[in-house]
């Protein structure tokens, strides 16, 4: 459809062409196996398709490139920085996404990289002069940008290489940039992990997986499974500033119900001891072409192949005998529910260490606009009550909640808007005449999101209501000074 209606010619790339490139090049043009980036630039260049290297059906395929010869991102027509906004989730800044290494010295049955893209484990770092050109080039480009999400398959594969490009950061300025990086836990230690804080790094992403020994086992974790050293390391980041996301699977290859119920207890553990600040959870779902698809297919365990099911999240493809996929789902979900515990923790650590950073002059209410949901509302609340003991706090809000929040003990005062959302152009004008006369301390306006889009009309409204001071609080917890909104409101005290 895309060719019919675009009269252009298509060149599939990625996990899924190298491991069915026959079926694949039914309805593609280009079919590339593994690396695609010279293979494509032979293709636009005019190269005769029987002589360039890693196309299908040619049986030449073409050694990894070196990651030094590449060059960097193109972005005048779509700028990286767009893809900042609001960009990864869980990223605490405006980072722009960049790759200081390419490949994993591992091989791990479920990992497309080291068992498709490269066919064989591999690591090829940049060269650290060259991340830092890089690093350079963009914030002399946006200097609104805050920070750099390195997403690659492991940032640290050496331990010399990381204290290279660590003191390379530091020594040319660039330590006050905030780093995002996925991580492996074996090549880390202790030196590491300080000389990560000392350039500017603040929070490190760790591919978990499990607790249980049968299942790393299973999924051939190797070095990368020790959880006393894991917890050694963390407690040392998490001592010195370091905030730390764990990747953790449910139903991997080896992995039984006892397995998946350690990990359990090991995210538990983990939260309660304040060594987690962020996690993510999947279902162990075979990538085509890795070994963990190839066994399971091989002992008729695949009972789904539904290609729009293979998502991580919401299905469970495989049903193995000693380990149903219904309990599979169930350690599943037992874990989601963990998430809200660690919202919790993180929030409220988050609002409290945000507020602080506040100074209010007056004695004047604070004005709480009821712009998200009631949970978020009430921690919000409880935050500013705990900071600011001398202020009154008024929310504004519809009707049907009034009740609701008049009784919660650190509200003072509820004003009723309307039964609906807040819109600029129809905001009751003797309401606005009402709050105008009112002298406010500060606005806060809670996001239902990280960063604040859908929010205009709640802004404009406070505006015209004239208050002193207007801030506002996303769903993390993380306070935004919209009186100095920087790069799109996102500037945060």
């Amino acid at each position: 459809e895309v060719k019919r209606l675009f009269g252009t010619k298509l060149i599939f790339c990625g996990p899924h062409p190298p491991t069915f490139p026959e079926e694949v090049s039914q309805y593609a043009d280009y079919v590339v196996l593994r690396e695609y980036e010279l293979v494509v630039l032979d293709i636009l260049q005019g190269k005769d398709p029987n002589n360039i290297q890693g196309l299908y059906p040619n049986a030449d395929l073409r050694p990894p490139l070196d990651v030094n010869n590449l060059p960097f991102p193109e972005d005048d027509d779509v700028s990286r920085l767009d893809y900042g906004m609001p960009g990864e989730p869980s990223s605490e800044y405006l980072e722009i996404q960049a790759y200081a290494s390419r490949g994993c010295p591992l091989s791990c049955t479920f990992c497309v990289c080291g068992n498709i893209s490269y066919a064989h484990p591999n690591w090829r770092p940049r060269n650290p002069e060259n991340v830092v050109l890089e690093l350079q080039t963009l914030r002399a480009k946006y200097p609104q940008m805050e920070g750099i999400f390195f997403d690659e398959e492991v940032h640290n594969g050496s331990k010399k290489y990381i204290l290279e490009l660590t003191k390379a950061i530091r020594e040319n300025g660039l330590d006050d940039l905030k780093y995002d990086v996925m991580c492996g836990q074996w090549p880390m230690d202790e030196e590491v992990l300080d000389a990560m804080k000392g350039a500017g790094y603040y929070m490190v992403r760790l591919g978990i997986e499990t607790a249980g020994e049968p299942a790393a086992q299973g999924m051939q974790l190797m070095k990368k499974f020790n959880v006393p050293r894991l917890k050694q390391l963390m407690q040392h980041g998490t001592n010195i500033g370091l905030k730390f996301y764990g990747t953790f699977t449910f139903g991997g290859e080896g992995s039984t119900d006892d397995c998946d119920k350690k990990t359990l207890d090991l995210i538990n553990d983990f939260l309660e001891n304040d060594l987690l600040w962020r996690f993510q959870l999947s279902i162990s779902t075979p990538q085509p072409g890795t070994p963990f698809f190839n066994t399971m297919k091989a002992k008729g365990y695949l009972r789904d192949l539904d290609w729009k099911h293979f998502d991580g999240g919401n299905h469970c493809v495989l049903d193995r005998p000693d380990y149903p996929a219904e309990q599979v789902m169930k350690n599943f979900r037992a874990a989601e529910k963990l998430y809200e515990v660690g919202f919790n923790k993180r929030y409220s650590q988050t609002a409290k260490d945000s507020f602080n950073a506040i100074a209010i002059d007056t004695a004047d209410d604070i004005l709480v606009f009821r712009s998200s949901r009631m949970k978020q509302m009430n921690d919000v609340v409880g935050s500013l009550s705990d900071q600011f003991s001398r202020n009154r706090i008024t929310t504004l809000a519809q009707p049907m909640v009034k009740d609701e929040l008049r009784q919660n003990p650190n509200i003072d005062e509820v004003l009723v808007y309307a039964d609906s959302h807040f819109k600029n152009t129809s905001f009751p004008s003797d309401l606005m005449q009402t709050l105008q006369k009112r002298k406010f301390s500060m606005g806060v306006i809670p996001y239902n999101n990280i960063s604040g889009n859908g929010y205009a009309d709640v802004k404009a409204i406070a505006n015209r209501i004239g208050i002193q001071k207007l801030v506002a609080v996303n769903i993390e917890g993380k306070v935004f000074d919209l009186d100095n909104p920087g790069d799109h409101g996102r500037a945060h005290i």
